[in-house]
């Protein structure tokens, strides 16, 4: 019964992680000028991102991230500038919350003898498993207006990363899948 249920467990964490796809969230200001943005440099996470983030510091994923988004900018065209005033300043910071999901199993047997005599038998054993999900928060601040002008989320792409190689693929895909989002296609 106990390997049943280990079973169980594992097929449900295999699962989850395999089917890890973040769901991508963004607004922006529609009245910023996109359009004269060239330079970004990075802005330190706001205090307020830090207190929901969970208190889990991992200084190694904050390199995949910040890495990741500068490619991805880079790949669109926008040079980082830190000797000057950049047209945009870019902020991340990952937030945490703890999840959880049920699995329920059914065992049973039966023996019967027809027309009328039968034995029947059976369980049910559900379990909770908890997890930690992982959320990528990015923000774009106008450098001259010093106001957010863009806020994305890729919830739960922090989530189930086994291994630095599988972090590093996932990070990489679902940062370029937020970052689609800007600059706005108007």
């Amino acid at each position: 019964m106990k390997s049943m249920q280990l079973a169980t467990a594992c097929l449900g964490l295999i699962l989850l992680s395999a089917c890890t796809r973040a769901q991508i969230r963004y607004d922006y200001d529609a009245r910023a000028n996109y359009a004269s943005f060239k330079t970004f440099d990075w802005l330190a996470a706001p205090k307020r991102a830090k207190a929901k983030a969970g208190n889990i510091e991992n200084p190694i994923m904050d390199r995949r991230v910040k890495g990741a988004i500068e490619r991805e900018l880079m790949a669109k065209g926008f040079k980082s500038e830190a000797a000057a005033d950049p047209d945009f300043l870019v902020t991340y910071y990952p937030i945490y919350k703890d999840r959880a999901y049920r699995t329920t199993t059914q065992v049973g047997m039966s023996w019967g003898y027809r027309p009328r005599l039968g034995v029947r038998s059976g369980a049910t054993v559900s379990q909770v498993h908890s997890y930690k999900e992982g959320t990528i928060v990015v923000e774009i601040v106008d450098f001259k207006t010093n106001q957010l002008i863009w806020h994305g989320a890729a919830v739960g792409a922090l989530t189930g990363l086994e291994t630095p190689e599988d972090a590093e693929v996932v990070v990489t895909r679902e940062v370029g899948r937020l970052l689609e989002g800007f600059p706005p296609h108007r």
